[in-house]
């Protein structure tokens, strides 16, 4: 069976859990998501009033376990509790590998979410932190 040949950078695996869509805000702004966990977690925010960032600038450095440096991109970012939240349906061993290593290298917090559960207690977690 051939290989598909990657095209540079602009190769692009497709991941069979997740599915780009475009949410619009409660400021009625249309924000691109990832997901469909990312809604999820986008409109739980939205109703219990937490303001959110998603903002494709804001890059967190890492190394992969191959020893190669990437930039960590946040699902969302509250200022009002100065937290990152990162949604993970579904975890690999190098997604595991990539939040640890951008924990140990920035003084950042962030709040990892894994399951609709999870979602919906957002704020309660916010509280406790």
């Amino acid at each position: 069976m051939a290989r598909k040949k990657r095209r540079g950078r602009r190769y692009r695996k497709r991941g069979l859990w997740s599915k780009r869509s475009d949410y619009v805000t409660v400021d009625g702004e249309t924000v691109s998501m990832d997901s469909s966990w990312e809604v999820a977690c986008a409109q739980r925010m939205d109703q219990l009033g937490i303001r959110w960032i998603r903002n494709p600038s804001i890059k967190l450095k890492y190394t992969t376990r191959g020893r190669r440096a990437r930039n960590y991109i946040p699902d969302f970012y509250l200022p009002d509790h100065d937290v990152y939240i990162e949604v993970k349906g579904y975890w690999t061993d190098a997604a595991r590998h990539k939040m640890k290593d951008v924990q140990a290298r920035h003084p950042v917090r962030i709040l990892i979410l894994e399951s609709l559960d999870e979602i919906e207690e957002v704020g309660v977690k916010l509280k406790k932190r």
